[in-house]
């Protein structure tokens, strides 16, 4: 009785509550990932601070490094700083400022500094160089990539900008070996001496948002995936349930053999 499952359309009926429910069942597997992912990113900026040369190595990826918070001891190069045009901050459009810092191990970090209004205005203080040694406190971030880039595809800048923090771009400007240099940069979020006028410090979730959405949101939206596949199988056996109940009472009311080879009697009509 059961053969009528393996016609073309319940095959099809099948095939399509597999694909439903293993549909499902990645995709929630997949926002699970997510909120993995950016649970632990959460985990790993709320650490306390290191020194940098315990997270990364000139030149070597950051690896686990990234969006670690760390410290930076060193001098400034004046003559490496790069201004960073058309980002927003606060809903203002201004310039991101970047500044390569020699560490006492010789490692060269670019610091962004922060964000300014008007880069245009290269005589105003928060622009200046602080000199001497200084100890940076940030987070470590991976380089950014032309996709950062807000000004127009080609446009050339003049010296002393470019389009996004790439730190081999900053090391030649800077005059340094690109080797010496961290594959990333920090974000300042503390500077020590404090210095008379600085770039506004800028929130690392503003910079590099770790997503859009809370990571129990995602938790939730794995959740719901699960109970999606359990509602496509549900749906599917109620389907199955209903064809064979339905196939079932065809079968009595024909007088065809059941499952037990015993044929069901024909329906009896009383003599007029």
């Amino acid at each position: 009785m059961y053969r009528f499952l393996l016609t073309p359309r319940w095959l099809l009926l099948h095939a399509v509550a597999v694909a439903a429910v293993a549909g499902c069942l990645v995709l929630g597997w997949w926002q699970a990932g997510v909120y993995q992912d950016s649970h632990g990113r959460h985990e790993l900026r709320d650490r306390e601070p290191v020194a940098v040369t315990e997270l990364a190595s000139p030149g070597a990826e950051l690896g686990d490094g990234a969006d670690r918070q760390a410290v930076a001891t060193g001098e400034y190069l004046s003559g490496g700083q790069q201004i960073v045009p058309g980002r927003v901050h606060d809903g203002t459009l201004g310039s991101f400022v970047v500044t390569p810092l020699r560490t006492d191990d010789g490692m060269i970090v670019p610091v962004l500094r922060g964000w300014v209004d008007d880069a245009d205005d290269a005589g105003q203080p928060a622009l200046t160089v602080p000199q001497g040694e200084v100890t940076v406190t940030g987070y470590l971030l991976a380089p950014e990539t032309p996709d950062h880039a807000t000004v127009r595809t080609g446009q050339e800048l003049e010296d002393g900008r470019v389009a996004y923090i790439a730190p081999d771009q900053l090391a030649q400007r800077a005059g340094v070996p690109a080797a010496e240099a961290l594959h990333g940069y920090l974000l300042l979020e503390a500077e020590s001496p404090q210095p008379a006028a600085a770039p506004a410090v800028l929130d690392v979730d503003s910079v590099a948002p770790i997503r859009d959405v809370s990571p129990w949101q995602n938790l939730s939206y794995w959740a719901q995936w699960w109970v999606f596949a359990l509602a496509a199988v549900i749906f599917w056996a109620s389907i199955v349930r209903n064809g064979i109940r339905v196939r079932r009472r065809e079968q009595n009311e024909q007088g065809e053999p059941t499952d037990d080879g015993v044929s069901a009697p024909a329906p009896s009509h009383a003599p007029s």
